[in-house]
């Protein structure tokens, strides 16, 4: 049986951490966001980032057109 890691840090950056998103921020971005959304999956997203900064770049991350499902699922395929 295989393990499950239940760290959200480490499960974002083996989940994400090979995304390619033309920007190596942008990747670290999702890497982090996605940790902090698996953290607290039912809350929105001002609720998930620690601050106002946070909640921003998470927005304007979703909102890039090289962001796509495409892109982030990706290293799935």
């Amino acid at each position: 049986m295989a393990s499950v890691s239940l760290n959200v840090n480490e499960w974002s950056q083996e989940q994400f951490g090979q995304c390619e998103l033309g920007d190596r921020r942008r990747t670290a971005r999702l890497v982090s966001y996605a940790a902090q959304a698996a953290a607290d999956p039912s809350s929105s997203t001002p609720r998930q980032t620690e601050c106002w900064d946070e909640c921003k770049a998470a927005y304007r991350l979703i909102e890039n057109e090289e962001v796509s499902f495409a892109a982030i699922t990706a290293p799935h395929h």
